[in-house]
């Protein structure tokens, strides 16, 4: 793809609301109230041009991010997006043909919240790219592509230019210095069962061979070299259990003379070995690289579709090269697609003369961070150097929420906000957007209330038991002064004007007299 990269154009949104987030998020249940929720990563779309260098003239760029509405805060009808629309000028005397990319990223992280209450964000359909010329407006066919992404974490700022080319969904099979498509791969396997006694086993594939003409994966992606300078893959057994266990040398084959297997005590261990078990006779098949990896391309089909053979291919190859263990696509247990970049791919056609308007509109996804939510929008200004020339910018912020922080200053209108410059500005765009002006937390129809009621109900209950043992002592207290008040006036009682005082009990019988 030598001089393929010859602009950077349409960078939408990063709507992770920074890498330095990242670090230490809350990870939050569906029905909880999280610190920090991740959007959906990328920025950049990207010209590819074949020519070399791009003549293409951006003479003005409007970006308007229309924001009715803020994720989590209804489960319908979420309806936020940025639209970018550029009006491009082809000064060449020869029609330029243009293929473009524009990375969507990953799904948000509250995509599942929105799916466990039986809808979904906006998907496919709601990627629009049209061309309007001469008056005339026609909608361009988009494609759905995957590329591999070690993490969720993805910044065209980071990356050089030299080294985008390598990024991008490529139009045919990665040619890499070692893998090639083919190669062979031999599979061996086993069918183990663990002792019964408790605890947990470790079976150990030793082998010994050239580390640059062979590599060996295994489903586990443990693998190591023993002591003696031999090659050790592992995989894991509880307990009584029974599977297949199969690793995969890519490259030239393994000689059985040059193969060992241990069934040993405790987890990565293999010097231990474990009394009972057992171990099948070795299967052993071979096939070509391009084979083995079509055989665990994912069958999923999410709304952009399913991932082509070309791209789960150079996915795979990118997996590889970029030293992961090969669990990723071996193991049935983690979410291959989470690991997958998603691209939108369209073409554009410019003639000879022509100034074209090209207008490209996506969901917005933020990043959501705080419990008094602040939505952060991140945007790359930068890439659009790479054009031929580039003329204005005006950017627009229609919402009814707030905008409380910014890397450029904007204006307030009546319909929110407006930002413009007679040339590229020399920063990225991250603004935030809260819901309220001040910090009074807004309610949230779908936080889960229940833990909040039952701990006021928990409180309540705490009050009316001290409320009540207080007003059981204050009667006691009562009861016992007055009992102390009726004691002393026992001792004389005020009755109709005079004193009735306790007879005397050594006073004998009389008559009156003293």
């Amino acid at each position: 793809m030598k001089n393929r990269i010859g602009a950077m154009l349409l960078a939408l949104p990063v709507t992770a609301g920074g890498l330095s987030l990242f670090t230490g998020r809350t990870q939050a249940s569906a029905n909880s109230a999280p610190a920090y929720w991740t959007g959906s990563d990328g920025s950049g779309v990207v010209a590819v041009y074949e020519g070399g260098e791009c003549p293409i003239e951006v003479k003005n760029e409007t970006l308007t991010f229309r924001i009715p509405d803020l994720p989590l805060q209804t489960m319908e009808g979420y309806a936020s997006t940025v639209t970018a629309e550029y009006e491009l000028y082809n000064p060449t005397e020869h029609d330029v043909e243009l293929t473009l990319l524009f990375p969507i990223g990953f799904r948000p992280e509250y995509y599942d919240v929105y799916r466990e209450n039986g809808t979904l964000l906006p998907g496919a359909e709601a990627y629009s790219v049209s061309r309007t010329a001469g008056g005339e407006t026609q909608a361009a066919d988009v494609t759905f592509r995957h590329t591999y992404s070690g993490s969720r974490s993805y910044d065209f700022g980071k990356i050089q230019m030299t080294q985008l080319a390598q990024q991008l969904p490529s139009d045919s099979y990665a040619a890499d210095a070692f893998f090639q498509r083919d190669m062979r791969v031999t599979r061996y396997s086993y069918t183990v069962t663990a002792p019964a006694d408790s605890g947990y086993y470790t079976f150990c594939f030793i082998y010994d061979c050239d580390r640059l003409r062979t590599r060996v994966f295994c489903e586990d992606g443990k693998t190591g070299a023993t002591g003696d300078g031999r090659g050790i893959a592992y995989a894991f057994l509880s307990a009584g259990e029974t599977r297949e266990i199969t690793f995969y040398a890519v490259g030239e084959q393994i000689p059985q003379a040059n193969i060992e297997t241990k069934l040993c005590v405790g987890v990565g261990n293999y010097s231990e070995r474990a009394e009972g078990g057992s171990v099948s006779v070795l299967t052993e098949s071979t096939q070509s690289f391009a084979e083995f990896v079509e055989s665990f391309r994912p069958d999923e089909q999410t709304e952009y579709g399913g991932v082509s053979e070309m791209d789960w291919y150079n996915a795979v190859v990118a997996m590889l090269s970029n030293e992961e263990s090969g669990t990723l696509f071996l193991s049935d247990d983690l979410p291959i697609m989470d690991y997958l970049m998603l691209w939108c791919e369209y073409t554009l056609t410019i003639s000879a003369g022509e100034t074209v308007l090209n207008a490209v509109t996506s969901p917005l996804y933020p990043g959501i961070e705080g419990s008094t939510p602040d939505y952060t929008y991140e945007y790359m200004l930068s890439p659009a150097l790479y054009w031929a020339d580039f003329g204005a910018i005006t950017i627009r912020v229609e919402t009814p929420y707030y905008l409380t922080g910014s890397t450029l200053q904007f204006t307030q209108q009546e319909d929110g906000y407006v930002y413009t410059k007679s040339s590229l500005p020399m920063c990225d765009l991250s603004f935030t957007i809260r819901e309220s002006a001040d910090t009074i937390v807004p309610f949230n129809p779908y936080d889960n209330i229940a833990p909040t009621i039952v701990t006021a109900l928990i409180l309540l209950g705490a009050v009316v038991v001290i409320a009540v043992v207080i007003a059981v002592v204050a009667v006691h207290v009562q009861r016992r002064n007055r009992r102390m008040l009726i004691e002393q006036l026992d001792r004389g009682r005020v009755q109709e004007g005079h004193i009735d005082l306790p007879e005397d009990r050594n006073k004998g019988d009389h008559d009156g007299t003293a």
